[in-house]
């Protein structure tokens, strides 16, 4: 039985695996509100009280960096050491690893039914290397890496690279952001703030007013949902042309995230955002962008393009990575 982990500022997810024979099964999950504990280990504590379970491996999930074993979650007060944890908790093997990280490794123990395809490529590609685009809270990359019948996952910073655009509405909505921010990294779009960004260029460049309604709605509320919920009903065409704008700047990113590493395996987009606007990517704008590489376009049109349903994932491959320790 293994403990898997997913820590982020909002919510901690934590979950009981059972491995056998390179199969995980879930037994149960529980979530915990972040900020209501003064740190990992007491929520560990509460969860095994609870949940009474022979674990010696455990992996955790978490959004930030992690060197040496250490880490910092993005957003939480918390200092988060492996040998602590496992010393506090009485576990005698613990692992933490990016969460990214941790969603990337998931890859090889997906069905069918924990991704969507939206471009199948050729039938027999080469699935040495894979790669994750994940939009959420922030951007995160990572790599797969097929040898023989093991996996290797590579992290990425790959988010925080120069924002390319493709398009004159694109180059107006970098120069804009210019004005904003020292660097503009694909993370200043393609993340839930970056959902916003995109909507106030739209709004200040008088793509359309914002309607009162709208902005009532804004109003204690995060403004991502609130863009992207309306967007997907149609309500209001500000909503639709952001949503429009982001899922085609995905899928140009997703296609650079394929030629950097020949990532012919596949590109999975993951992460928050994508499960939540899929009738958006659907429509077409995002595998047409994918597929627009110019001279290269050969290159991406044998990588097949999916995105990552399983809302469980990141512990999926948490509960891989503990096995490994």
């Amino acid at each position: 039985m293994i403990l898997a982990g997913d820590i982020g500022g909002t919510k901690t997810r934590l979950a009981l695996y059972e491995a056998e024979d390179d199969k995980f099964r879930r037994h149960l999950t529980a979530t915990f509100v972040s900020r209501d504990y003064p740190g990992l280990e007491q929520i560990v504590k509460i969860f095994l009280e609870k949940n009474r379970a022979a674990i010696n491996k455990a992996c955790f999930g978490v959004s930030g960096p992690v060197i040496n074993g250490e880490a910092k979650p993005t957003n939480l007060p918390w200092q988060l050491n492996e040998k602590k944890i496992a010393h506090t908790v009485g576990i005698n093997a613990v692992r933490l690893v990016n969460d990214l990280v941790a969603t990337t490794a998931a890859i090889p123990h997906f069905s069918t039914e924990d991704v969507v395809t939206l471009y199948k490529g050729p039938r027999e590609g080469d699935e040495t290397m894979r790669a994750v685009l994940a939009p959420g809270t922030g951007l995160g990359q990572a790599f797969l890496i097929k040898n023989n019948d093991s996996f290797k996952v590579l992290a990425s910073e790959g988010g925080h690279s120069d924002f390319a655009p493709t398009n004159e509405l694109e180059i107006d909505l970098l120069r804009y952001l210019q004005k904003k921010f020292e660097h503009v990294s694909y993370e200043r779009v393609l993340c839930g703030p970056g959902l916003f960004n995109i909507y106030n260029f739209l709004k200040d460049s008088k793509f359309a007013p914002e309607p009162a309604e709208l902005a009532k709605r804004f109003a204690g509320k995060d403004s991502a949902a609130v863009i992207s919920e309306a967007g997907l009903a149609g309500e209001f065409a500000i909503c639709v042309k952001t949503l429009d704008v982001f899922v085609s700047i995905m899928g140009a990113q997703a296609g650079n995230v394929a030629l950097t590493l020949l990532a012919t395996g596949g590109v999975y987009l993951g992460g928050g955002i994508p499960p939540k606007i899929l009738p958006k990517i659907i429509e077409g704008a995002t595998v047409a962008a994918y597929l627009s590489k110019g001279r290269l376009s050969e290159v991406v049109k044998k990588t097949p393009l999916y995105v990552i349903r399983d809302d469980h994932a990141a512990l999926l491959g948490a509960a891989s990575l503990a096995m490994e320790v």
